[in-house]
């Protein structure tokens, strides 16, 4: 009777499994992870370095220098100035005349900023912020800027020597 009982539970177990639902079916997956960079590009134009003599007697406008920037990021264009403004050398620093630069888009005054070299001595001073995340053919501009030596008192004008500073133009991605 055994035998015959697990020969009709065989038999009857493939109706069994044809009637019930079916519990789990064989799957598999294969999953794919992309990933891609681009990466930080910025320029500006002049690069390098230059020499330029300040007219130490001349008040005014010392000439035009427009720069050239753009970068595939967001970014700021800033100034720094090494010594605050033209230090007189033979006096150690004594004597140290400060200067504005004024800036804007193509000299047209839009976007003006000015900015003295006192102020860019510690830490550079931002003249441009731009938080667009677009191509670098899209996403840049130009500042033309010029300098203006400021005496804070007669004493300073026109003592003689040798002077120097070092305006520093940093394009730098900010992300």
């Amino acid at each position: 009777m055994k035998t015959f009982f697990k020969w009709s539970t065989l038999a009857l177990l493939p109706a069994a499994l044809m009637t019930s639902p079916v519990l789990a079916q064989d799957s598999e997956s294969f999953v794919v992870s992309l990933n891609g960079s681009v990466s930080s590009n910025c320029e500006l134009a002049p690069e390098g370095s230059a020499n330029f003599n300040v007219d130490m007697l001349n008040t005014g406008n010392q000439g035009v220098l427009t720069v050239l920037y753009s970068c595939n990021s967001p970014y700021t264009l800033s100034l720094q100035s090494a010594n605050g403004g033209m230090r007189h050398v033979e006096s150690g620093g004594a004597v140290n005349i400060d200067y504005d630069i004024e800036a804007s888009f193509l000299g047209l005054g839009i976007g003006a900023t000015s900015t003295n070299s006192a102020s860019m001595q510690a830490s550079p001073v931002v003249i441009v912020t731009d938080n667009d995340w677009v191509n670098i053919l899209l996403n840049g501009g130009t500042r033309t800027g010029n300098l203006d030596l400021s005496f804070d008192n007669v004493a300073e004008f026109a003592v003689a020597g040798t002077y120097e500073d070092q305006l520093t133009i940093t394009l730098a991605a900010n992300y």
